[in-house]
């Protein structure tokens, strides 16, 4: 049976999903994560070849039977990504057909709007806006990175509770209740063991943004300094937004705004404030979470490129 495989290689996990040529899924598994920035080339390979193995070998598919791969993973435009991820398909899974490498950004948004025109929010452990229209013109807007970028992560987050936590020890900020509750994440006593424990070897971004967590339930106890922060995430994520609706022209268009991302979809006061924000400046908009997984939509980008293909 021929068939294609869609691969989201996140910063905390790899989805791989299977169809049929029909777009029925047939199979999938999940595995570690593969953003090569942050984990890593080594670790990257050994979670695409498991979750190959897990969805492809395991179930008794033949990989010459795979018409197509499309893989999706963050900077997934850069040649550096493009080449380190293809030697992982060739030479350690042993695929040598029709491969497409992209940024999961954009196989979020075909799985969220199925090839129409629209935008696509990113807020989880990083962050992105991507877009395009029914010209074809695309569009991203950050998602450069947790070092300078990201702005509206979980990272992001995470950096502005640490620091806000931080200025209350010293005095140079107002006390807040994300102290206890950053002291209690991490069964600590004082403040400098947290500082010790960020800065140890293993601690990777994702281990960093899920602190993110914490800042619910100190808005929701009407903590001065969550409340700063929840404002300023909102404000980032709408700027985003904002800057391709207009880089797209969608300023007068009904389209949809597919949100996906822990930050964006399960923050109930983010998500409230963002979609309230951006629908009284576009009240044209149709805000919808993302209902159908990113490894799903590089199933169909790898459908649509045989049907391209094909007709050639």
């Amino acid at each position: 049976m021929e068939y294609v495989i869609g691969i989201d290689g996140g910063g905390t996990k790899t989805q791989v999903t299977l169809c049929t040529l029909n777009k029925d899924i047939i199979g999938g598994a999940i595995s570690g994560p593969s953003n090569i920035f942050s984990i890593g080339v080594e670790v990257t390979r050994q979670s695409i070849v498991q979750a190959i193995n897990e969805s492809v070998i395991e179930k008794g598919y033949k990989l010459e039977d795979c018409k197509a791969i499309c893989i999706g993973v963050a900077s997934g435009s850069w040649k550096s990504v493009q080449d380190a991820i293809t030697n992982i398909i060739i030479y350690d899974i042993g695929y040598n057909g029709k491969l497409i490498i992209t940024n999961d950004a954009e196989t979020a948004l075909m799985a969220g709007t199925g090839g129409k025109e629209g935008i696509l929010l990113i807020a989880g452990t990083g962050s992105i806006c991507y877009g395009i229209n029914d010209k074809g013109k695309n569009c991203r807007v950050g998602g450069w990175g947790h070092v300078f970028d990201d702005e509206g992560s979980a990272y992001y987050i995470s950096t502005k509770i640490l620091s806000a936590v931080l200025k209350a020890f010293d005095g140079r900020g107002a006390q807040t209740k994300l102290t206890q509750l950053v002291l209690d994440y991490y069964k600590f006593d004082n403040e400098r063991d947290i500082v010790a424990q960020i800065y140890k070897p293993h601690v990777k971004k994702q281990h960093v943004a899920a602190l993110a967590k914490l800042i619910e339930q100190a808005y929701n106890e009407n903590d001065a300094i969550a409340i700063n922060i929840i404002d300023d995430v909102v404000d980032k994520l709408f700027i985003s937004v904002d800057t391709a609706i207009k880089k797209l022209l969608f300023s007068e268009k009904v389209i949809d705004v597919i949100i996906n991302g822990s930050v964006i979809v399960k923050n109930k006061a983010i998500k409230l404030n963002f979609s309230n924000k951006l629908k009284e400046k576009y009240p044209l908009i149709n805000i919808k979470p993302l209902e159908k997984d990113a490894a799903y939509g590089a199933t169909l980008i790898a459908i649509n490129a045989l049907k391209n293909l094909n007709n050639v």
